[in-house]
C-alpha cells in the first residue's frame, strides 16, 4: 500500500444517526463512543444516534459529535494496523489530526473542543456575524472585492477548493460585501454558523483556547500534521501548541494542503461523518486517490481491499 495520508471533516459534516452503525459492528467504535460520554458526563451518543437535528447541530454538541465519529472510525484502521504517512484537518478537524498524529490524547482532543468550541462561541454575540460561501469567483476577484471591508472585518475564512470561498465578518459589513460579490457574478450561500469563524472576529476566542492549553502538555507528532494556517508539515511540539490559537483567527488554507498532499502521498482518505472533504478532493486534485471512510459499510470494504491488494 503507498503512502496515504488521513483527512478529518469540520462542522457542517454532522447527521442524526451518524456512528450507530459503527459502534454496532465494531468493538473499538463502540469503546470509543462509551469513553466521549463518560468524558463528557453527558450521552453524546445518544445526540448523534437520534438527534434531533436542532440538539446536533448546536456548536457544542456539533464539534465534539464529529470528533467521536471520526475518532471512532480511526480506532478501527489503527487496531488492524493501519498508519498514515500525514495527517490533516478541515478547522475543527485539524484537532482530529493531532489527536490522529499522538500530540494529544483522546480526552485532552475533547476538552480542547468544547474550550474551543465555547471560546468562539463568546467571541461576539449572536446575530452579529456571519459566513457564506461564494462559488463561480475567483480568488483575486474576491479580494479585490473586500478591499474595502477588510477593516470592518470582512476576510477569506476557507480557501476551500477552485471556485468555492468562504468569508466571514461583522454581520451589516457581510452583506454589503455579498450584495458586491452578487454583483460580480458570483453565487453566495449564507451559511448556518453561530459566528464569523477563522476571521480577526475570534480573537477573543483565540485567547479563551490559548489560555485553555497553556497549562496542558502536548507532544510531538508521530506523523506530519499538515496545518490549516500554514499548509505546511508540522510535528514540534511548540509549533503546533501554538498554532491551535491562531487558527481560530487565520483562514483554512485547503486547496494549499491538498496541493502539498498530492504532491507528497500516492492517496487520501477522509475519516468522519459524510464526504464533503472528498468532494473538495476532487476538485482541487483530481488525479489523486481518495477514499471516504463514513460509516461500518465503507470501512468493512475498505479494510477489505487493503487485504486483497
Amino acid at each position: 500500500m503507498s503512502s496515504i495520508a488521513f483527512l478529518f471533516p469540520g462542522q457542517g459534516s454532522q447527521k442524526v444517526g451518524m456512528g450507530k452503525d459503527l459502534v454496532e459492528t465494531f468493538p473499538e467504535a463502540a469503546n470509543i463512543f462509551a469513553t466521549a460520554d463518560q468524558i463528557l458526563g453527558r450521552s453524546i451518543s445518544d445526540i448523534c444516534f437520534n438527534g434531533p437535528t436542532e440538539n446536533l447541530t448546536v456548536t457544542s454538541n456539533a464539534q465534539p459529535a464529529i470528533f467521536v465519529v471520526s475518532a471512532a472510525i480511526l480506532s478501527i484502521l489503527q487496531s488492524r494496523g493501519i498508519q498514515a504517512s500525514h495527517v490533516a484537518g478541515h478547522s475543527l478537524g485539524e484537532i482530529t489530526a493531532y489527536y490522529a498524529a499522538g500530540a494529544i490524547d483522546f480526552e485532552t482532543a475533547l476538552r480542547i473542543i468544547d474550550a474551543r468550541g465555547r471560546g468562539m462561541a463568546e467571541s461576539v454575540p449572536a446575530g452579529l456575524s456571519g459566513m457564506a460561501a461564494v462559488m463561480g469567483l475567483d480568488v483575486d476577484v474576491i479580494t479585490e472585492i473586500l478591499k474595502p471591508y477588510t477593516h470592518c472585518p470582512v476576510v477569506i475564512a476557507n480557501y476551500n477548493c477552485p471556485g468555492q470561498i468562504v468569508v466571514s465578518g461583522e454581520k451589516t459589513a457581510l452583506e454589503q460585501a455579498v450584495s458586491d460579490l452578487k454583483s460580480a457574478g458570483g453565487k453566495v450561500i449564507p451559511l448556518p454558523v453561530s459566528g464569523a469563524f477563522h476571521s480577526p472576529m475570534m480573537v477573543k476566542g483565540a485567547k479563551v483556547l490559548g489560555d485553555f492549553i497553556s497549562p496542558i502538555e502536548f507532544r510531538n507528532a508521530a506523523v506530519p500534521i499538515v496545518l490549516n494556517r500554514t499548509a505546511q508539515p508540522e510535528t514540534r511540539v511548540d509549533e503546533l501548541k501554538s498554532n491551535l490559537p491562531l487558527q481560530v483567527v487565520s483562514p483554512v488554507r485547503w486547496i494549499e494542503t491538498v496541493t502539498y498532499l498530492k504532491d507528497t502521498v500516492g492517496a487520501v482518505v477522509e475519516i468522519g461523518p459524510g464526504k464533503v472533504l472528498t468532494g473538495l478532493v476532487k476538485k482541487i486534485a483530481p488525479e489523486l486517490p481518495v477514499q471516504t471512510i463514513n460509516d461500518s459499510v465503507s470501512a468493512t470494504e475498505w479494510l477489505t481491499s487493503i487485504v486483497e491488494h
